[in-house]
């Protein structure tokens, strides 16, 4: 019960300022143990991706084009694909009032 004997001793002025403290030291203390060489601790063979297979963004005008044109080619073929799955269901995509149905 010497830990009894120790709290039984402060005063909460002195354990508002170790509060304030630890609080204050703690964050600092994690980033300072985290800046230090982190190449070394937190090196995980495999863990990023090679930037080779990553997506790579367009820059030239004719890059930017021929995306965009590739996105709008896909959500046509998308947009065809979830109509026709429509008509197998019997949704008529037409009338107006059953548009307003599903809103």
């Amino acid at each position: 019960m010497a830990y009894q004997r120790f709290f039984a001793g402060i005063t909460r002025t002195q354990l508002e300022t170790f509060k304030f403290g630890f609080c204050l030291l703690t964050p600092i203390a994690v980033m300072y143990y985290v800046g230090l060489n982190p190449e070394r601790k937190f090196n995980l063979p495999g863990y990023w991706p090679d930037p080779e297979t990553l997506n790579q963004v367009p820059k030239e005008p004719h890059e930017i084009q021929a995306e965009v044109a590739r996105i709008r080619r896909m959500r046509m073929e998308k947009r065809k694909r979830l109509e026709a799955k429509a008509r197998e269901l019997g949704i008529d995509l037409d009338d107006e009032d059953s548009a307003k149905e599903l809103k």
